[in-house]
């Protein structure tokens, strides 16, 4: 039986252990690149079909800025603010993520394509020039959606795109990705309990994430949990196990669209060689290369990010930026 004296022994060291598990985390948020560097970003919120939609700018071409996976439209911060200058930007929060939760259902790749369109046509932007812009997950969305809509795309940059060929590649990679994503892509029932308990305690839940992820800020990292299994899992088939972005790269080279592919220097989610070989095949592709940049570019590089996409908001191709690291 426990005695008084060992139960304070042992009260005292789960205080000291969680006093130095706090600092800890004190010591590593404040340290983080992304939170340093990331403020949240300005315009207003509102529904424009069935996505939750940020809205700033006016004039110029239609900016679409499209988030990875586990996220929500907030990963784009305050440095891409400066886009609304010349652009009308749109940032929504995908089909079944953050503001755009759905109930329990399938989701496709191709519902999540006709809810961009959607969204485009509640705000009365349906015609416009697009520049599309997408992070991680977001980049094979762009592509796919771009191709959709050649004939008004301007440009297509993708940052730090999860271009995969099939299921095999897109597991070696998204584990890389945070460990949230890396617990949710295994199989199995482990995946979906922890997903379901997630949706049944979602406040309790974004904590957690905050606690897992001290390199996050702390709204982005809340926004890690904000979807159901069935969006999850319906994007991870749809958009990073389809290879489906690659014929859409094929049309939109087809049509002269320039697309930009950004990447980290030191990212180990995208596929080694895969974006600079693709520059040197098609004529129609630049690919750029940020070193020592990590997967997070939207959150570490924001303002970075924002003065390359303005560069190509008007549709003119600027010179190779194989080695340009500004």
């Amino acid at each position: 039986m426990m005695t008084y004296r060992s139960a304070a022994r042992a009260a005292g060291w789960l205080a000291l252990t969680i006093a130095v598990g706090t600092a800890g985390w004190g010591i590593r948020h404040a340290l983080s690149p992304s939170v340093r560097r990331w403020r949240a970003g300005g315009g207003q919120s509102r529904r424009a079909g069935i996505l939750q939609v940020r809205t700033f700018g006016s004039g110029g071409p239609v900016v679409l800025l499209l988030h990875g996976m586990a996220a929500a439209g907030n990963s784009y911060g305050a440095g891409f603010d400066r886009l609304g200058d010349s652009a009308r930007v749109v940032v929504p929060d995908l089909l079944g993520f953050g503001g755009s939760m759905l109930p329990p259902g399938p989701v496709s790749g191709e519902d999540h394509l006709d809810a961009l369109d959607g969204m485009l046509a509640a705000l009365g932007l349906s015609e416009e020039p697009l520049v599309i812009v997408g992070h991680s997950m977001g980049g094979p969305l762009a592509l796919r959606f771009a191709a959709r809509h050649r004939d008004q795309v301007r440009t297509v940059v993708t940052l730090c795109a999860a271009l995969y060929r099939d299921s095999t590649e897109a597991g070696s990679r998204i584990a890389l990705m945070g460990p949230f994503e890396a617990m949710l892509t295994g199989d199995g029932r482990l995946p979906e309990s922890a997903c379901a308990w997630m949706c049944r305690h979602r406040i309790a839940a974004g904590w957690v994430a905050v606690a897992m992820r001290p390199d996050l800020p702390v709204p982005v990292a809340r926004s890690a949990v904000m979807h159901t299994w069935d969006s999850y899992r319906g994007a991870l088939k749809g958009l990073l196990r389809a290879p489906g972005w690659e014929p859409a790269l094929d049309q939109l080279a087809a049509a002269g669209v320039p697309v930009v592919l950004v990447e980290g220097g030191v990212d180990p989610v995208p596929m080694s060689g895969r974006a600079a070989t693709l520059a040197g095949a098609i004529a129609s592709v630049r690919y750029v290369r940020r070193r020592d940049a990590p997967h997070l570019l939207p959150l570490t590089d924001g303002e970075w990010c924002a003065t390359l996409i303005a560069e190509y908001l008007d549709g003119t191709p600027v010179q190779d930026r194989t080695a340009s690291n500004s």
